[in-house]
């Protein structure tokens, strides 16, 4: 699996165009923008749009109990092909710090390694998360922000996904990892699994 974690870099980024990042705001360009749940019918979850960030809007910590996540956050943006950047530390998530902050208006992003060469990495076990479980994003002041999982959609590798940039007074999360058979061909996983959430 060492070679799947060389271009996992690749293999998360791939899901979302970096181009989106900048285009949405102004003028989305043609993307799946409204994508089938994978658990259609889950209930939505109704977020507080008054809600105020944090004082220090830099997240530095995930948990995710139910799965027994309790990491660092990574600030990262882009790389130099417009990709999103993955974390240094498979350990790790990051957060990509061109967009919202979580807690922040908008849809704050941040992916994570699903294995690595060793086995298991950050993101493992984020399939298993269902609309109503919690997630934690702790801030540098140590203001503790609660999400609450409103739902999962899995794309296929490529996909531009403009939705996930769009302007929102809304604070939501989403979770990104692989999924899906690897693909030696591409060298990367064939498809992203997108998990939601909004602040509670």
């Amino acid at each position: 699996m060492f070679g799947r974690a060389l271009v996992l870099g690749l293999c998360l980024v791939a899901a979302i165009s970096p181009d989106a990042v900048l285009q949405t705001v102004s003028s989305p360009i043609a993307t799946v923008a409204s994508l089938p749940s994978v658990e259609p019918g889950a209930p939505a979850v109704a977020a507080n749009p008054a809600a105020k960030p944090a004082s220090d809007p830099f997240p530095v910590r995930l948990v995710i109990s139910k799965i027994g996540v309790d990491v660092k956050i990574e600030a990262r943006g882009l790389d130099s092909r417009r990709n999103m950047l993955t974390p240094k530390d498979f350990h790790d998530v990051a957060w990509y710090n061109l967009g919202p902050a979580p807690g922040a208006p908008g849809n704050a992003l941040l992916n994570g390694h699903v294995d690595w060469w060793t086995g298991s990495a950050v993101f493992t076990r984020l399939s298993e998360l269902r609309a109503g479980d919690m997630v934690t994003i702790v801030h540098a002041d140590e203001t503790r922000l609660t999400f609450k999982v409103t739902g999962r959609r899995i794309v296929t590798a490529g996909s531009r996904v403009a939705s996930l940039f769009a302007p929102s007074k809304v604070s939501s999360l989403t979770l990104i990892t692989c999924t899906g058979p690897w693909d030696p061909s591409i060298l990367s996983d064939t498809h992203r699994l997108l998990v939601s959430a909004v602040l509670v």
